[in-house]
Formats: structure tokens, sequence, C-alpha cells
């Protein structure tokens, strides 16, 4: 088995604003593992924001290179929670790895992942398309384009409450569609409590992250007086978070690039039902490798946000695609992904 890393730079379809930064492409670095019979592909899109980069990514993973030997590949909960234990806090790498694992093993069986697994393809199930921070002007026309292929959006907020409110008024005037909001940390407590009040009168079905991560005790307060559920990101990781966040919300956020991978990311998702928290499924500016590898599992969340590859101008690969908003999973086997052929 042959192993490279490569860094691949995404370019944005749109300038991508949320409550932190504004963004026209990212990197992110793709695994390929080659043998005689083909390509198994993995990926990593690491954030500044959870402490790992690329030049992390490729580190750890040349400290568990060695430990990835093929014939352990169907073994594959013993050889991640060996993995795990050399690189504890490296999450995007361990999603990395093990997406190409699970590829390998869903093509050498003939079977897409879904399958694999014993699950459902999501089919049908629709993803939001998310509309990034930007000028009030340049929001609404995103939403008009955007709501002709997707019913449900969600809209970033979380610079400035006034304008945030402006947005969501004049968006709810151009459909009555689904809404949901991802404030991206950028709210103080009191300004969250009074725009959650005006956004439940206009419809939002929940809002994501309102606070900044680790304000536990203010978001603990903000759940007594919100009249939407509010959903975690950037404060749920994995399992061993769970014990600190189950009375600070109603529902997470779950993303292979921050649980490390599948394995704890279905964990996680019975953790949640088994507690009474709704999931949702989300993603990064990722390649339809990662985005495709998220969806096998779809089917198992409330709602999902798989849309990461949809604001690329040059995803190199063919993988899950999205009608009307509703997904429809590859038949090929393992992650379901194949390179496009470059022009």
């Amino acid at each position: 088995m042959k192993f490279k890393t490569e860094i691949i730079t995404l370019n944005l379809r749109d300038p991508f604003g949320v409550a932190p930064y504004t963004r026209t492409r990212k990197q992110v670095l793709l695994l390929i593992m080659e043998d005689k019979d083909g390509a198994y592909y993995g990926e990593a899109s690491p954030s500044k924001y959870y402490n790992e980069s690329l030049s992390s990514v490729r580190a750890a993973f040349d400290k568990v290179k060695k430990l990835l030997v093929e014939k352990e590949f169907f073994h594959i909960q013993p050889l991640m929670k060996r993995i795990r234990a050399k690189i504890p806090k490296d999450n995007a790498a361990r999603a990395m790895i093990e997406m190409a694992i699970f590829d390998y093993i869903g093509k050498k069986t003939g079977l897409p992942l879904y399958k694999y697994l014993g699950l459902y393809p999501p089919n049908g199930m629709q993803t939001s398309f998310t509309i990034g921070i930007d000028s009030l002007e340049k929001m609404l026309e995103k939403v008009e384009v955007a709501v002709k292929e997707y019913p449900v959006l969600k809209i970033k907020l979380g610079r400035d409450p006034k304008h945030d409110i402006q947005v969501m008024k004049e968006i709810r005037k151009r459909t009555g569609g689904a809404l949901r909001v991802d404030a991206n940390g950028g709210w103080s407590l009191n300004d969250a409590v009074k725009c959650i009040r005006i956004l439940a009168d206009l419809g939002v079905e929940y809002v994501e992250q309102p606070l900044a991560m680790g304000a536990l005790k203010d978001l603990r307060e903000l759940k007594k007086k919100s009249p939407l559920p509010i959903f975690i990101d950037e404060d749920v990781h994995r399992c061993d978070t769970f014990p600190e966040i189950l009375d600070l919300c109603h529902g997470i956020n779950l993303k292979l690039i921050k649980t490390g991978g599948i394995l704890e990311a279905l964990k996680m998702v019975a953790n949640a039902e088994t507690f009474g928290l709704k999931t949702m499924l989300g993603c990064m500016i990722e390649t339809s490798v990662a985005i495709s590898a998220a969806a096998h599992i779809g089917s198992l969340f409330d709602y999902l946000d798989l849309d990461g590859n949809l604001l690329l101008a040059n995803d190199p690969f063919d993988g899950v695609k999205v009608k009307k908003g509703g997904l429809n999973m590859p038949d090929r086997p393992g992650l379901g992904v194949a390179p496009l052929k470059k022009k």
C-alpha cells in the first residue's frame, strides 16, 4: 500500500462570510492510499479555530503512518483506537485516515459505505444551503438565486445584531421556506435573547451556536429564555464533551472533522438520542470526498447541512449529488467518489 498527501486549494463561488471572517478560498489535505486495485480517498479540512492546520494534519499522519497495515483495515475500530492513542487531539487527521480506510473497505467488499454500515441511504433528505454574511443587497441576491434550488436555507449572522435582524426580515419577505440561523458565536447573551425572540416571530426553525465557544454559563441562561431550539457546534466535539452540554442546548451539530471520523459520530448520535438531543450533520468547506463520507451516515440525523462542496467553484471530485435540496447517493462502492478529469 502506498500513501501520499496532497494539498488542494478550493476556490469558492462567492465570498463566504461568517461572524469572525470572510474567505474566498480554503485549502484542504487529501489522503490517497493506492494498491494494485485502485485508490482510496480521505480528506481533512482543518481549522485554526480548533488548533489544527495543514501542517499539523500532515505531522499527525506521519506519526501513525506505520500503523496503517492493510491486513488491519477490516478491524477498523481497534485500529482507530490505536491511532487515537497516538494522536488524541488531531481530529481532522483521524477523520481523514478513517475515511480512506472506509473507502478501502467498501471498495474491497463492493458495497457503498452506508450499506456496509447497515444504514439506509439519505436519498431525498434535505440539506440546507448556506448564505454567508455580506451586505444586505448581496445576501438578498444570493437568497433569490438559492431558493430556486434549495428549499432550506441556513443564514450566517453574528457580526452586527441590527444588521442581522434587518437581513432576516428582508429574507423572510422573499421566501416562505425553511430558514435556519448560525451566529458562529458572534452574539452576546443580551443580543442573543433579543435576536432570537424576533427570529422566532419570523418562523426560523432553530439557532446554531449563538454564543462564543466556552460561554457555558450564559448558554444555560439563554436556553431558559429562548423560544427557539438552540443547537451548539463549536462547544461539542466528541462523546467526552456530552456531560457538560446536556442542559445547555436542544441539539448538537456534528462534523466528521470535529469528531475525528464516522465511528465517533455514530457513538455521538446514539448518545444524543439517549439523552433526547436533536442532531444535525454539518461540514466545513470541503470537497465531495468529505461531504460524501458524511452523507453515508446522514439517515441517522434529524437535520443535514452538507453543502460545503456546493459552495465550490472547483470541486475536484464527483460524489453525492443534490437536486432540489435533496441528497442522492452514488451507487459506487466505498465513499462513492471519483476524481474528475482535469480540463
